[in-house]
């Protein structure tokens, strides 16, 4: 390789690196209906009725008067801090915001994202040799395939992690700099606002890292088994309920797609660590954050929602919501 693609592909795959840490983070809107029966089904539980479906007893028996996925939260010191729920992507239906978030952005110290940025490529990596035997020739075909679809080196591309695989390439749309996180964040950075993660990306990673590659490698091979269409269909599935800003039909929507997938072994540990655990961390660090600053925390909208989403545990912990529009 001469040092002109040696750049290139460095660059290439920084950018891809960089760009896919949010949609990684919101590991439950990857996955989807594994066939159209199963699709045609869910569909209809979910939206045959204007009431969201909860999964959460406590959650069913809660409605927000007004749904929003844009709040602004006051302390028990009376300062006020806001929680944005996004959806990690580029399409132009969710990045027209209305003026008051630019107006909240400017206000705040603190723009407060899921995680920070990586800097150590290396937990990301294995050695290729992992893949050996788990993967069949057509299965490492259509891995190249969309490799070229997401613009990614293929020399390179079985030196990322299982599931970094199956999050990249379960979008129906390849990786842009320009998905909606970034969007908040870089308006944060025109203000000159600090901008920092809740989590670092080792503690993030930590988690993802407590499924064996076994269960890596099925998550992958579930992802290769979707077409485009499926994948396109399940996209518009969630971007309808992120658009209904209805955070518990957001959060359900995440999670019927998704247990109608994995295992029910491999669900009671995504939803501990992914959703239950990393909720309670995520509130904790917010809590700690307020203390003497203004944040705008921005954060996948599943988050939000459900028991031990961080809207009832602001509540719980006394503060007052008032939700907001944030898009026109």
């Amino acid at each position: 390789m001469n040092q002109m693609m040696y750049f290139q592909t460095y660059y290439l795959m920084n950018s891809i690196i960089k760009n896919i840490l949010p949609l990684i983070l919101c590991v439950f809107c990857i996955f989807s209906i594994p066939n159209s029966w199963a699709l045609e089904n869910y569909v209809g539980e979910l939206f045959k009725t204007d009431q969201p479906i909860s999964l959460y007893t406590a959650t069913q028996a809660k409605k927000e008067e007004i749904n929003s996925i844009f709040w602004q939260i006051t302390d028990l010191e009376g300062k006020k801090h806001y929680l944005f729920g996004t959806i990690h992507t580029d399409d132009n239906r969710v990045s027209n915001f209305k003026p008051i978030v630019e107006e909240k952005l400017k206000e705040i110290d603190i723009f407060v994202m899921e995680a920070d940025e990586i800097i150590d490529r290396s937990i990301l990596q294995v050695d290729p040799k992992l893949y050996d035997g788990h993967l069949s020739e057509e299965e490492l075909e259509k891995i190249n395939l969309l490799a070229d679809f997401h613009t990614m080196p293929r020399e390179n591309i079985l030196s990322m992690k299982p599931w970094i695989l199956a999050v990249i390439f379960d979008s129906p749309r390849p990786i842009t700099p320009f998905n909606q996180d970034n969007l908040l964040k870089s308006k944060a950075e025109d203000f000159m606002k600090i901008t920092q993660g809740l989590e670092t990306p080792s503690e993030h990673f930590k988690a993802l890292d407590k499924f064996t590659i076994d269960e890596q490698m099925n998550l992958l091979k579930a992802v290769l088994q979707k077409d485009l269409e499926q994948k396109e269909i399940n996209y518009e599935l969630l971007l309808s309920a992120y658009l209904s800003f209805d955070t518990e039909k957001i959060l359900n929507t995440d999670v019927l797609i998704t247990k109608s997938l994995v295992s029910e072994a491999t669900w009671k540990k995504m939803e501990y660590y992914f959703l239950t655990r990393r909720n309670k961390f995520f509130a904790e660090r917010a809590k700690e954050l307020i203390k003497g600053n203004r944040i705008f925390i921005a954060v996948g909208a599943s988050h939000l929602g459900g028991e031990t989403g961080l809207l009832n545990q602001f509540k719980e912990a006394g503060f007052k919501l008032k939700p907001m529009q944030a898009l026109d």
